[in-house]
């Protein structure tokens, strides 16, 4: 069993790049034509959309948060990615940010 949680100190720039590994044919073997979008609801219910840059090869994305993250709200956040195209649509995992407060100020 994979972990998909991951400890996430608030107050800290929150960025990370994804390789998009496509399934056999006659699966999406690119993110051409695919919009991507991603969220993340901290443990208080509040909404973050992260900005989500495909590269020019299709085959990877950047998603950044371009935000604060200091007001995030301590405890367990959610986080996935929605692809979709016309009327398809599917989602990654649910990942877990535990988030932490910053101890230096």
């Amino acid at each position: 069993m994979s972990c998909n949680t991951v400890t996430f100190k608030r107050g800290t720039s929150f960025g990370t790049s994804v390789a998009f590994t496509p399934d056999p044919p006659p699966a999406i073997q690119t993110l051409s034509g695919v919009t991507v979008t991603s969220t993340i609801v901290d443990a208080d219910r509040n909404e973050y959309e992260l900005t989500v840059v495909v590269a020019g090869n299709f085959l990877s994305f950047t998603a950044d948060y371009v935000g604060s993250t200091a007001d995030w709200a301590i405890g367990t956040a959610r986080w996935d990615i929605k692809f979709s195209q016309g009327s398809t649509v599917f989602y990654s995992e649910t990942m877990r940010l535990d988030i932490i407060g910053q101890v230096t100020l």
